[in-house]
């Protein structure tokens, strides 16, 4: 798939589905958007207040939010026109009216070199057309000492795992590219001189029902991809923690990182 046809599906996806982005439970809440806040304050030595902070594929604008209420002068990106003014009407609705909104795309971000003191990325390079570029981008944009804070979803280093993992996400959201493992993730922080500095994963559990209402799959491709989970060789459906009940697929688990790296 070309990089047009990636910003177009993500662009049609994210279009219909932005107010679901901005109520999403998952996405409203997470310890990992207090950790953010603290590690990036610990690893900065000092407060927020003042700090310019970029945060790429804003969605429902929840980590500019976490960051604009800890002090931190944000600017909030996102492809999707939709999505952005979504989120900047929640924004504006919580009281944050003071940041800056522009339509941007990861891998081409509009700003000079060295313009952020960190950039934010929480729940959306799964979706990038270049996530390399993306992060070369990222150290571009960052001063020195500047911090990458990026969360995501991460797969398996077991490649058949990690074809099983990405064939469920993208079969339930079409705009899904890929979720990298946490070692590809070290290499291109590397490779665009920037250093890991903190290293943390969990499971996330998606309750299957609201998982794919969010996204809008239509009901019979939602329930063939239920049954195709179901059936899944038995090693699998332990990895991904498979729950199963009387109703069918309940809810399935995939594992996600946070990743803070300096340059």
């Amino acid at each position: 798939m070309t990089q047009d046809e990636t910003y177009r599906r993500v662009q049609a996806q994210f279009g219909r589905t932005a107010a679901a982005y901005v109520s999403s439970p998952g996405h409203a809440s997470g310890a990992e958007l207090a950790q953010m806040v603290a590690l990036a304050e610990a690893l900065q030595g000092g407060e927020m207040r003042e700090k310019t902070v970029l945060d790429v594929a804003t969605g429902g604008g929840h980590t500019a939010l976490a960051f604009a209420r800890a002090g931190a002068r944000v600017t909030a990106t996102d492809l999707t026109p939709e999505m952005l003014r979504a989120a900047q009407t929640f924004l504006a609705d919580e009281g944050e009216r003071n940041m800056r909104f522009v339509v941007a795309a990861a891998e081409s971000l509009p700003f000079k070199d060295e313009a952020f003191d960190l950039v934010t990325c929480r729940i959306a390079a799964h979706h990038f057309a270049d996530p390399e570029r993306f992060v070369r981008e990222a150290a571009r944009v960052l001063r020195a000492d500047g911090l990458l804070l990026l969360v995501d979803n991460v797969s398996p280093e077991n490649v058949e795992l990690a074809a099983v993992m990405n064939d469920v996400e993208r079969r339930r959201d079409p705009s899904h590219v890929l979720a990298y493992s946490v070692r590809q993730w070290v290499v291109w922080l590397a490779d665009a001189g920037l250093d890991l500095c903190y290293l943390s994963r969990w499971w996330v559990d998606k309750p299957y029902r609201e998982w794919v209402a969010r996204a809008r799959t239509p009901d019979d491709e939602g329930e063939a991809l239920a049954r195709d989970v179901l059936a899944l060789p038995a090693a699998h459906k332990t990895y991904f923690r498979v729950k199963e009940g009387a109703g069918g697929l309940e809810a399935l688990s995939h594992e996600a990182a946070l990743l803070i790296a300096k340059k």
